[in-house]
């Protein structure tokens, strides 16, 4: 049995409650008071986000909200979208107040625009200060998940009992998968070739691609190798799907290479596997002494632990440390990090095999424990 600590800093996030505005109401006019000269002197009326859903169908411009129509106040818009690049997305029109969108939106290239509201009398005067706008894009499922490589490899010995792990998959997908399921990818094994000695001798994680064998019976002198079609699909396994291959190599028990460690990091910013990832492997020997190093090593470029590493051979009862140098790893990307460095803790009760996946980019990570 093996119980994992991960160490991580704190930190807190506050966050306001705020209500709101959808874009497709029909009209929507604030009281002509707030924006009255009588009452020039007051701000303007602080206004909800917007919400705008992507690829919006025309005809455009398309209205999204009327500020005011008193008739005395004339009316403009400035920021990103408006008369910052990309401009002419927003405009508004300057005596009905009315604010709208030009053209369809794409939330993946652009989730958030925010504009500013200024108000004129019809001698120049300014009427209150600027307003902020926040305009939301809403995510629509128009992006299909994508593999990380086209082909992915594993190795399993023969004879091996069923939960062996073999390999790990992954795919990314560009829509939103935070406050939707659009994102969300869902894995499934689609075909296995060949279905000796039985089907179904493979299974897969659906949540984390991790591919393990299933039903016991391989005989390497009668199938050497495997190959199974996977399949992607974001809306939790209802939406778009992807495909790819993963070839399954039997090996002779003499063969194996018995890691007792295995490892699989991926950069979730490019959806590539993070190669050069520099790791250190210790044991805590003794509660009153340092921890004594047995290895260190940098991922492959599958973003692995390379069969070259120096590994022990067994991992026996006890506890260990894997620690990742994740700053070192995303200034070499061009990025500042949040976290310095990851380290995972693990106890152990008897020998066995350790499987460490780790999610990263440079704000967050996510680790489990794999199979």
């Amino acid at each position: 049995m093996c119980f994992f600590r991960v160490s991580l800093l704190l930190f807190l996030v506050l966050h306001s409650q705020v209500s709101f505005l959808f874009a497709w109401a029909d009209v929507l006019t604030f009281p002509e008071s707030r924006l009255d000269l009588k009452r020039q002197k007051r701000d303007l009326q602080l206004l909800p986000p917007i919400l705008v859903m992507e690829n919006g169908i025309g005809p455009y411009p398309k209205r999204l909200l009327q500020v005011g129509k008193d008739g005395m106040t004339f009316y403009s818009v400035t920021g990103t979208g408006a008369d910052r690049p990309p401009q002419g997305i927003f405009i508004l029109e300057r005596e009905t107040g009315w604010l709208m969108v030009t053209m369809p939106l794409d939330r993946e290239t652009k989730d958030k625009y925010i504009l500013f509201l200024h108000a004129v009398s019809a001698t120049g005067q300014p009427v209150g200060n600027r307003t902020e706008i926040v305009i939301k894009v809403l995510d629509q499922n128009d992006n299909k998940p994508r593999f990380t490589q086209s082909i992915f490899h594993g190795s399993v010995a023969e004879g091996a009992p069923p939960g062996t792990f073999v390999t790990q998959v992954s795919a990314t997908d560009m829509d939103d998968a935070v406050n939707s399921y659009n994102g969300v990818i869902t894995y499934s094994l689609a075909i296995q070739t060949p279905t000796k000695p039985q089907s179904q001798m493979f299974a897969i994680d659906n949540k984390t691609g991790v591919i393990s064998l299933n039903k016991p019976g391989l005989d390497r002198t009668v199938t050497p190798q495997y190959t199974l079609i996977l399949q992607a699909t974001d809306c939790l396994g209802e939406g778009l799907s992807a495909t790819a291959t993963a070839v399954i190599q039997v090996a002779s028990s003499d063969e194996v290479h018995h890691a007792f460690l295995t490892v699989h990091a991926l950069n979730v910013l490019t959806g590539l596997p993070a190669q050069g990832l520099a790791m250190h492997f210790s044991k805590l020997e003794d509660p009153q002494r340092p921890w004594a190093e047995l290895m260190r090593s940098k991922t492959n470029p599958d973003g692995r632990l390379d069969r070259n590493s120096p590994m022990p051979r067994e991992l026996k009862p006890g506890t260990y440390k894997l620690r990742f140098e994740t700053r070192e790893y995303w200034e070499q990307q061009g990025y500042s990090s949040f976290y310095p460095y990851v380290e995972i803790v693990f106890t152990i009760t008897e020998e066995e095999k350790v499987h460490i996946p780790l999610l990263l980019s440079p704000y967050s990570y996510t680790t489990y424990r794999g199979s």
